[in-house]
Formats: structure tokens, sequence, C-alpha cells
């Protein structure tokens, strides 16, 4: 059954503009994650003479690696996101979806952040490389079998290659979808929205192959005598449900104050379906890659997951390890297990933003412990890092939003579908 009471309140020429309530909380967000990092880094120049050198990445200060892992993980962590909101807009015109048309706005929002993240990654890279990745220092990949085995491929022209090839692709694909969807808003011309399918199934194969390479590069390499054949899906399930909780944060804030009129009940229940679907995703992807190395426990592999729970080599990462562990799984699994709680707009930002910090620790556990090792660890700095890149992500989105002609779309042929979608909790 449908939901009349709702179609008739939509609004179809409603702006957005910044609450004030929302600007004040971006405002101390951002104020209080400037001030952290400023105490992280004080902390971490007054404890540098205490740090001895570490076998990974030692050819740096302390405090430079532990800046140059945060830096890092900010990175990967916003471009995952704005990359990742591509592929959920390209995966609804691939699958001839039509629910999430009254969301769309959302996650092209957020994609529209590509290029900064991009410039964000780049400048981080091209900077740090020297301390993010020990393969970079010939010296040391001269007394290593294993880097001398791998330099073929992790050597720094090819790894830059591989960069501009990646993050090219990615811009070339948002490209096109920037300017079929500005086009089929103001148009309405059917041809866009082909163009559009056309785009959405060679980006997803493109996607595919450019995600594996960049997880191996940007994040397993920090780390580069561990390999791992499940590495690449479980880093795309992390930022996955990364961005499925901010799609679904953002969605249910913006209709707690009134915007998205034509957003009912039903287009929250299928966000919290994603949210508590593909964390239980996460879980097998994080299961299996651990359990397969914990089985086999060949040195070569084991080492990596060794420096992160046990308490005589990395004391520091042993609690975050759990926690990221129980809260990424337990949590949704018994706070979104109900179908009827899935529509508690309250209650689901809740949980996704408790998910937004903790898989964001999930990405600090895989860089931070090797590029960092025991000098490492979370603290101000790292808290400041995240609380400050979410409110910057969310200005800038805020300022994408009020620049939209209208939130809501005024041309999409499921149009009708989403307006109408309904699911009744049985």
């Amino acid at each position: 059954m449908g939901h009349p009471e709702q179609i008739t309140a939509i609004n179809w020429q409603e702006r957005f503009t910044l609450p004030p309530n929302l600007r004040k909380w971006l405002t101390v967000l951002l104020a209080i994650g400037l001030v952290l990092i400023g105490i992280g880094l004080v902390i971490a120049f007054t404890h540098a003479h205490e740090a001895t050198p570490s076998h990974s990445a030692g050819h740096a200060a302390p405090w430079l690696r532990r800046l140059s892992a945060n830096l890092l993980i900010t990175a990967v962590y916003f471009l995952g996101i704005s990359v990742l909101s591509l592929f959920f807009m390209a995966v609804g015109y691939a699958a001839n979806a039509g629910w999430y048309v009254m969301i769309q706005r959302v996650p092209q929002t957020f994609a529209r952040f590509l290029p900064i993240g991009v410039l964000l990654l780049v400048s981080v890279i091209g900077s740090l490389f020297s301390v993010l990745y020990e393969w970079t220092h010939p010296e040391v990949v001269s007394k290593d079998p294993i880097l001398q085995h791998k330099s073929s491929y992790l050597n720094l022209p090819f790894f830059f290659i591989r960069l501009l090839v990646i993050i090219g692709g990615w811009l070339l694909f948002w490209r096109g979808f920037i300017r079929n969807w500005e086009n089929l808003d103001s148009t309405g011309d059917i041809r866009y929205f082909h163009n559009l399918r056309r785009l959405a199934g060679g980006f997803i194969v493109f996607f595919a192959l450019s995600w594996s390479v960049a997880s191996w590069d940007w994040l397993m390499s920090t780390s580069p005598h561990w390999f791992s054949t499940m590495f690449a899906v479980y880093n795309f399930a992390n930022l996955w449900i990364t961005t499925l909780c901010l799609i679904t944060f953002t969605v249910a804030l913006l209709k707690l104050n009134g915007f998205l009129s034509g957003v009912n009940d039903s287009h929250i229940h299928d966000l919290g379906k994603f949210v508590f679907a593909f964390s239980i995703f996460w879980t097998y992807i994080f299961y299996g890659q651990f359990m397969l190395i914990w089985y086999a426990n060949i040195p070569e592999e084991t080492f990596w997951f060794y420096e992160r729970i046990r308490a005589h080599v990395n004391p520091q990462y042993v609690p975050v390890f759990f926690l990221t562990l129980i809260l990424n799984f337990l949590f949704p699994l018994l706070g979104l297990m109900s179908a009827s709680i899935k529509r508690n707009k309250v209650w689901l930002m809740v949980v996704t933003a408790v998910l937004l910090f903790t898989h964001w620790l999930d990405t600090f556990m895989v860089v931070m412990p090797s590029v960092a090792g025991h000098v490492g660890g979370l603290g101000a700095m790292e808290v400041g890092f995240f609380l400050a890149g979410i409110s910057g992500f969310g200005w800038y989105a805020a300022k994408q939003l009020e620049k939209a002609p209208y939130l809501l779309p005024q041309h999409h042929p499921y149009l009708e579908e989403s307006m109408h979608h309904s699911y009744e909790p049985i």
C-alpha cells in the first residue's frame, strides 16, 4: 500500500539552506578537531625524544610518521566516500532501480567531493611517500630479499603511473556523471538517462579493477612484506559501509530538519537495511581474512595481525582492534535487527554516527601500526583529524546542496516509482 499523505505533501521546489543549529555544530566540531590536532602535535613533539627507531618507516622522526599516517587515513577515508558515492549511483543505474531517486541528491553531493579528495591524496602521497612506504628507500630494498622480489611492482615510477591511471579514470567518469546529471535535471531529456546507464556499466568494471590496485598500493604497501588476497574486498567493505552510513545519516538529518519532503519511511527503512546487511558483509570479510591467516599460520602473513593484537608488541592497538570488531558487528546487528527500528530516524543517526567513527578506526588500524609502529596510537591528534575531516566534509556537502537547483529531482524517468515507494514490515 502507498502513503498518499506523504505524496501530497511533497514540495518540489524546496531548496536547501544550512540551518543555524547545524551550522553551529559543524563549526564546533571543526574547532574541536583543530584544537585536538594541535594538542596532539605538541604531545608528539614533546615525547619525540622518548621514541626509539622502529623496524618500519624508521627514516623519519616519530612525530612525522604519526602525522603522515593520520594524513593518509584522512585522505583515503574521504576520497573513498566520494568515489563510493559515485559507485552507489552507478549501481542504481545499472540495476535499473527507482527507489533511491528521492534521496539521490545526497550521494550526488558526496560524489562532487572527488576532485578535492584526489588533490588531497596526491598531495599526501606525493610529499610523504618516503615516510609512508619503506619500499621507496633503495638502501632498504637492497638488504631485503622480499622487497627485491616485489620491486618490479613496488617501485616509484610504476607506482605513480598506476596512481595517475586510477585517479584519471575516476575523474573522467566523474565528469561524465556530473554533466549528464545536470543536463537531465535541467532538460528532462531521456537520452541523458541512457548516457548515465552506459556510464554506470563502464564505471563499475573500471572501479572493480582500479579499487583493487588502489587498495594494494595506497594501503597494503604501507606494510610491504604482508599480503592478503582478500584485502581489496576488505577495504571495499569497510569504506562501502562507511559511505552507506554517511548517506543514511545525512538523509535522516535532513528529514528531521524539514527537508526532503519526498522521502518517506520506506526510503529510510531501505537505507537502514543497507547499513544492517553490509555490516554483516563486513564482518564476513573480516572473519574470512583473519581466520584463513590464523589457520594457515604462515609467518609472512601472521605478523600483520601479530602487531595489532599482541599486547607485548603494541599494547595501544589491542583495545582498538577488539573495539572495532565489536562495534562494527554487534552494534548494528543488535541495533538494527528489528524492521520497525530501521524507520526510526533518530536511532539510525545514532547507529550510523557510531559506525562512521568505528569504520574510520578500521582504516586507522590498517595504516597507523604499519607507518608509525609503536610510536603511533589513538589519541588527541587522531580524534582531531576525524572530527576536523568529518566537519570539513560536512561544510563542503552543505555548500554543494545549497547550490543545487532543487533538493528533489525534477525529471528523472523513475521519479513516480520513487515517489510511491512503499514497504510494509510484516
